[in-house]
């Protein structure tokens, strides 16, 4: 998982806003709504990107039958942060996610995905605050469920 840079830096100031289209308030994981969107192949990762409607961003979500913008509306559940000292890290901890029923008409390739805050229940993709993004193993959309299993050791960790 790696980080965009704006986030980095709002997480560890709170204070730290050089961009008032992604808000001003800080970030907090356990508190706020955070969603993962599924990206094609095409989207080019820059650490610079700060939010959903940056250029390159939201235009590579993949499209496919059942499978809605902007994340699906599926958002992280039973998130918890944890202290691993054997590890020296801290680490985020989240639910795996089910996409239900996607693809089986339109289908698209998912192999990115993307992390992003959402500041409340009403937002827009310049207020959508980027946070992560991974690559994945290419998983073609066919109709079924695809289920994101997050590694035992976090969703996320900080070393």
């Amino acid at each position: 998982m790696t980080f965009y840079n704006h986030f980095k830096t709002i997480l560890w100031d709170p204070s730290f806003a050089t961009a008032p289209a992604v808000g001003e308030a800080p970030v907090a994981v356990l508190l706020d709504i955070i969603r993962v969107a599924a990206l094609k192949a095409a989207y080019t990762f820059d650490a610079d990107h700060e939010a959903w409607g940056d250029t390159g961003v939201s235009t590579q979500e993949i499209v496919a039958t059942g499978y809605t913008a902007d994340g699906d509306g599926v958002q992280l559940g039973t998130k918890t942060v944890e202290q691993d000292d054997a590890n020296d890290r801290g680490e985020f901890h989240c639910a795996n996610l089910v996409y239900t029923t996607i693809g089986n008409g339109a289908n698209d390739t998912i192999e990115e995905l993307i992390a992003f805050r959402e500041q409340d229940a009403g937002a827009t993709d310049a207020n959508r605050l980027l946070v992560a993004h991974t690559a994945v193993a290419a998983t073609l959309t066919n109709g079924g469920d695809i289920t994101l299993v997050f590694n035992a050791q976090g969703f996320w960790h900080l070393t």
